[in-house]
Order: C-alpha cells, then structure tokens, then sequence
C-alpha cells in the first residue's frame, strides 16, 4: 500500500484547516463522496492539480509550500470546496478511502478515540464540580473553572472552534451579576480561554507552527478585542469589596503570562497594560501594582523571569502616572527591540500634549537606541515622530539632523517630509545625495517642484544628463534628449537663457566623439 508523501500531507491538512471553514470542509468531503473529483494528479512535491465536476468542470491547484497560491476556476473567490473534494481524493488515490476518511477527521479536529477531556460541543457542564456561589473569591472560580475545562485544550490540534462554546457557556454562568463584576468575569473568561490556546499552540510541531499560529490569532482576535472593550469600560472609582477583587485577580492572571520568559502567541504585556492603563486614574490601585510590579524583578532566582515585560510594566505604570523620567530609566533596563513598540505611543502622545522638554528627552533616548541598530523596519516609527516634531515645532534643528543621520535607511521618510513642508532646495539637495534621476521621482512631485522652485530642478537634470550620456548606448542618449528638452523649459522658465545656451555649447562640445549621442541631438533638435 502506498503511503501519503509525509510533508505534502501534513502541509496541505493544516493548510485546509486553517484556511476552510468546517461548512466548505463538509462539502468538500460530500463533493468527494458522490465522485465529482474527475481526476487527481501530484505535479511535484509541494504540487496536486485536480478537477472536479460541479455546476462545470472546474480546475484545482493546491501548494502545499506557499497555500495562498492554490486556487480553482469556479466563482467562488476564495479557497473552496472543490480544493477540499481534490486533497481527500488524492489521499484515496493512495491509501483508500480510509485514508480520506481520517484526513477529514483530523482536519475537523474529531479523534479516532475518544479522551477523557471534557467535551465541549455543547456549551453546558459536566456536572463533575460544583458552580461556586456568586459571592465567591475569583481563585475559586478560578479553580472551577481549571476543573471544567481545563483539559479542552487537547481538542484544539487545528482550530480553536472547541473553545467557542466553553467562552460562551462561562459567561453565561454570571449574565445575571452586577454589570461591574460581570465585566470583571467576563475578563477573566477570555483570559481562561486564551491560556487554553496557549497550551494548544505547545503541541504543534516546529514545521507548521507558523500556520497553526496564524489561524488560532485569526479565531481569537474578536476575543481579545472583547477583553479590550470590557477592559476600557472598567470604572476607576468604583473598585471596593468584590469588584477590587476581581480586579487584582484578572490583572494577576494576565501579569502571571506575561512574566514566563518563554515564546506565547498572545501579546500578554499589552493584555496586562490594557488594565494598567485604565486604572491608573485610581491612586490606590495604581500604587500598589508598581509596589508590585516592581517586585517581580526579586523573584526566586530558579524561576526564569521576563524582565523586559517586568521593567516595561513599570515603566508604562511611571508613564501614567507622569512620571516619565522614571519610565525612561525603567525602558532603559529593557531589550529595546521587543519593547520599541510600547515606547512609541507613549511619545505621539506627549507629542500631541507638547511638553517640548518631555519630548527632548523621549526622543533622544529613541535616537539613541535606534542608532545602534539603524535599517528601514525599525527606523520607521521614529522617522514619523521626527516628522510630527519638525512640523509642530520647525524651529529645533534637532528633529531634522536625527533624519538626516538616519540616511540612506530615512530616504523616502525624510524625501516626503520636506516635500510637505515645502523645503524645495532641502528635498533637491537630498535627491542629488542619493542619485535620484527625476524620472524616478514621481511625476507629481516633479511638476510641483518644477512649477514653484523650477531653479532646484536644474542640478538634478544636470546630474542625470551626465549618467544618461556615460550609459554608452543609445537609449541612454534618448533618454538624455528627453532630459535636455524639460531641462531647456527649466532655464527658460527661470528666464535664463543664456545659460542654457552655454550649457548645451558645453555638453555638445564635451561630448563631440560620440557620434551616436551628436545623432540624437540633431533628431530631437537641441541643436540645429
């Protein structure tokens, strides 16, 4: 009996699972079942072609390596059922059609054999523990909730889709508390729920890690965007008894993820901050979680400790708290690069206030730490607050030197910027510093520049004439033409005609042996 081709099989599975929902995986098997897969082929090792019969004869590609590649002829503008309908018939066509049969199992995440792990396709208890009462201790909940459904992250090995029904069935257990605690409970369901998938993403081998991580993010986004909504709603003067309870226990839970130094697939820190944030406004809350925070650094040594997400927290609590001198000696003691994207909102937001000495000392602490490290990905962010700064406040030459030794990597960045702020003779200078022709720089920006500053475009023509003409070849002795001509409107634009004549005097003259380059001054009449 043949066997699947191992990386083929395993590739195109959780390429499927991942990209299909179960309706269109259920069609597809039906479209297998009832023989409307005409035929199969596997082209290469990464390659099936198929065509299968429905309302016409439509033809499949499926990529095992780049899945965004697949497609099929039929209308429908996404993956489709017909690619579902080619895979499990090639998985027939060399292991039978039990081979289709456990493909179709695993891809909907149903096991040959049942586990002990709670089910969850119907969003109702086990009954194995009893439901703590409404005035008990969130760790209780807590613990129940471990109790219930703390195993059904073993029915998560392609989607998320067993977790839905365990979120909803939790929040339903308190739809009739106060609004105040509900939300607080509900907090901590989403978080319950997202732990379940980080125990999931574990069991997923390196090779298709990237996709497996990619399709859970997909799924649990309108979760995490639910926590973030509660979290925003959160009262800051109303956190006594029960409430503050819940409110240390949901932010204790996210800061206990956040501080495991190891590779997670939710962003725990922004988690954590998105309370942090929130209850800042509350003077006594506020003060006990930096006390606390601040204490994660001392932990017992054997217990390996995230001290960017540790010294990061603290320096966003400092930061609501205004303290910002604090907050940048805390962003100081962090791995820049993991922390950058934290520190960013934190100066637009000073920019927006602006508090020009605050500003100075974020931004040279930025500058600082990105010019050990200059290239375009990472210098982008900063490149818009240098610009933000330099619009509101054009009289500190500061902002404009940071760009400016941010080249060649600010290029585009700091080209844009002077266009808008309407530093013509800046922008051109900075063209003829990177060797910009003006043919590559956008006809737009080019007519505006032409049309207000036409003396700033001489230079750059001059420059592009001489490379055109030093090509040696004919076409580069077109294109030279062409630049004569817009040349010849600049100075005549500038009324300085004289000068365009002894500079086409110069370059017929200093150009005279080259007779194919002389050719095309008499074509395009520069010289008569």
């Amino acid at each position: 009996m043949a066997s699947l081709d191992n990386k083929l099989h395993t590739a195109l599975e959780h390429s499927l699972g991942q990209h299909l929902n179960e309706e269109i995986i259920r069609r597809g098997w039906d479209y297998y079942r009832s023989g409307q897969v005409l035929n199969v082929k596997q082209a290469d090792e990464e390659t099936l072609y198929g065509a299968v019969q429905g309302s016409d004869v439509y033809s499949v590609l499926l990529d095992s390596d780049h899945f965004r590649y697949s497609k099929c002829t039929c209308p429908f503008n996404d993956y489709c059922k017909h690619m579902a309908a080619v895979y499990f018939a090639y998985c027939h066509s060399l292991d039978g059609e039990s081979a289709a049969k456990a493909a179709y199992d695993r891809i909907l995440g149903v096991e040959e054999k049942p586990q002990r792990s709670v089910t969850v396709s119907v969003p109702k208890f086990s009954g194995r523990h009893v439901q703590p009462s409404d005035d008990a201790p969130p760790e209780e909940w807590g613990l129940w909730m471990e109790a219930e459904y703390g195993e059904t992250w073993r029915s998560c090995r392609h989607s998320l889709h067993s977790l839905q029904p365990v979120l909803s069935a939790l929040k339903g257990t308190t739809k009739h508390w106060d609004k105040r605690s509900q939300r607080l409970h509900w907090m901590s369901v989403i978080l319950f729920v997202l732990d379940q998938a980080e125990q999931a993403i574990k069991t997923v081998d390196t090779f298709s890690r990237y996709y497996h991580e990619m399709s859970f993010l997909r799924m649990a986004e309108p979760w995490v965007e639910h926590y973030y909504t509660l979290a925003l709603e959160l009262e800051p003067s109303e956190v006594t008894g029960q409430v503050r309870s819940w409110l240390d226990y949901v932010a204790g839970y996210a800061k206990s993820k956040a501080v495991k130094n190891e590779q997670q697939l939710f962003d725990w820190t922004y988690i954590y901050l998105a309370i942090c944030e929130r209850m800042s406004q509350n003077t006594e809350w506020y003060e006990h979680e930096l006390d606390v925070i601040t204490k994660e650094e001392h932990r017992d040594p054997g217990e390996p400790v995230n001290l960017t997400f540790v010294h990061t927290a603290a320096a966003m609590l400092c930061f609501f708290g205004r303290n910002d001198e604090a907050a940048l000696a805390h962003f100081g003691r962090t791995d820049f690069q993991r922390s950058q994207k934290v520190i960013y909102p934190c100066v637009a937001q000073r920019l927006e206030e602006g508090d020009w000495d605050v500003i100075g000392h974020w931004m040279s602490f930025l500058h600082e730490h990105i010019s050990k490290v200059k290239n375009a990905r990472t210098i982008g962010p900063f490149m818009t607050l240098c610009r933000r700064a330099d619009t509101d406040q054009p009289d500190e030459p500061r902002w404009t030197r940071y760009m400016v030794e941010m080249l060649p990597h600010s290029y585009s960045d700091l080209s844009d910027h002077w266009l808008a702020v309407k530093k013509y003779e800046e922008w051109a200078d900075l063209q003829l510093l990177i060797g910009m022709k003006p043919d590559d720089l956008g006809i737009q920006n080019v007519r505006e520049v032409a049309k207000v500053a036409p003396s700033v475009m001489i230079p750059l023509y001059h420059q592009s004439i001489e490379e055109s003409i030093n090509s040696r070849n004919r076409q580069g002795y077109r294109l030279a033409v062409k630049e004569l001509k817009k040349l010849e409107r600049l100075y005549k634009a500038e009324k300085q005609a004289d000068k365009w004549e002894r500079y086409i005097a110069g370059i017929v003259s200093k150009y005279q042996r080259l007779r194919a380059f002389q050719e095309e001054l008499w074509k395009g009449k520069i010289v008569t």
